[in-house]
């Protein structure tokens, strides 16, 4: 392969979303990789919030008459009320740090959860 070739080959593979090629022909061989093979975590991000349970207790969409819903792709203001913990007579809020739209829900009626447990996820 000339150098001409070759030069043309990785203009070409710039405008492409190729993240690795590999050539083999008559003992030549030529790799090219445009991606880092290990990525860390610090190459992803999330926009998604959290929404944690305020302490260890029982979930629940509701106490004495005050019930809420709650569904996915559903949108929420800061402040809304997305559901209950329950521990020892006592009942804390969850509610929702931020506006935005109710992606990922994990909490389920009458589930025990951890302070700090991931209930809801947010997308702001």
């Amino acid at each position: 392969m000339d150098t001409k070739t070759l030069s043309d080959f990785i203009a070409w593979s710039k405008t492409t979303d190729l993240q690795e090629v590999v050539f083999k022909k008559d003992g030549v061989s030529v790799e090219i990789s445009t991606a880092a093979k290990n990525p860390k975590a610090s190459d992803f991000s999330c926009k998604l919030t959290a929404v944690k349970a305020p302490a260890v207790g029982i979930y629940g969409l509701g106490k004495k008459g005050k019930a809420v819903t709650v569904k996915e792709n559903m949108a929420v203001k800061q402040g809304d009320i997305l559901g209950y913990v329950e521990m020892n007579k006592t009942v804390k809020e969850v509610s929702s740090p931020v506006k935005g739209t109710l992606k990922i829900i994990l909490a389920s009626e009458g589930a025990a959860v951890e302070y700090g447990q991931p209930l809801f996820f947010i997308e702001p």
